[in-house]
C-alpha cells in the first residue's frame, strides 16, 4: 500500500478501492511504514559533510571544466523548490493551490552535481514562497559551511551562501547561440 500511494500518488481513496481496506487501515499501515523508514534512514543514510576546501572534495564535473574551475570551487550544487502534485480536501485546497491553479506541496531540496540529494524539506503549500520554505529549512538544520554556496534561481535572495542569477540579465547567451546553430 505505502509504494501505491508513494509512487503513483493516490489518494487514500485510491488505496481503499486498490487494496480493499478501510480508510483507518490505509492511513495506519502508511504512517507504520513512513515512520520504520525514518528510523531506517538514520542508520542507513549518510549526509556528506563538505567540511574543507581540499580539491577532492571539489565537484569532478567543477574540477574538470576550465569553464567553471577555479570560479565555482566552494560550489556545493544547486537548490530549489518544486511543486509535487497532491490532492487535499477541499477546505485546505486554497492554500496548496499553485499559480498554474492545481493543488501542490512545495518541496525544497538542496543536491550536489552528481545529483546526490543532500537535504530535502516536504509539506509546505504550494502557494509558499521558495524564499519561506528555504528560511523553514535552515531552521530544521540545513546548513552551508562556511565559505561555501549552492547555486539557485531568481526565487531566493542573494546571500553568500546562495548565488542567484542577476534580474533582468540573460546568461551566456553566445554559447547558446553557437550552440543552437551548431
Amino acid at each position: 500500500m505505502f509504494l501505491f500511494i508513494a509512487t503513483v500518488g493516490a489518494s487514500n481513496r485510491g488505496a481503499q478501492e486498490r487494496f480493499q481496506h478501510s480508510p483507518e487501515t490505509v492511513s495506519r499501515i502508511f504512517k507504520q511504514v513512513l515512520n520504520a523508514i525514518n528510523i531506517l534512514a538514520a542508520e542507513y543514510m549518510q549526509i556528506p559533510s563538505p567540511k574543507t576546501t581540499n580539491l577532492a572534495l571539489v565537484s569532478p564535473e567543477i574540477l574538470e571544466n576550465p569553464k567553471f574551475f577555479p570560479f565555482f570551487r566552494n560550489c556545493l550544487g544547486a537548490i530549489n523548490g518544486s511543486l509535487i502534485p497532491v490532492k487535499v480536501s477541499p477546505i485546505d485546497a486554497p492554500s496548496y493551490r499553485t499559480r498554474k491553479g492545481f493543488t501542490a506541496q512545495n518541496v525544497f531540496i538542496a543536491c550536489s552535481f552528481d545529483c546526490t540529494i543532500q537535504f530535502s524539506l516536504g509539506g509546505w503549500e504550494g502557494s509558499a514562497h521558495d524564499s519561506t520554505v528555504l528560511a523553514d529549512a535552515i531552521a530544521k538544520g540545513f546548513r552551508v559551511p562556511t565559505g561555501k554556496y549552492y547555486l539557485a534561481d531568481a526565487g531566493y535572495a542573494i546571500t553568500p551562501q546562495f548565488l542567484t542569477p542577476y534580474r533582468g540579465v540573460r546568461y551566456h547567451l553566445r554559447e547558446q547561440v553557437i550552440s543552437n546553430q551548431a
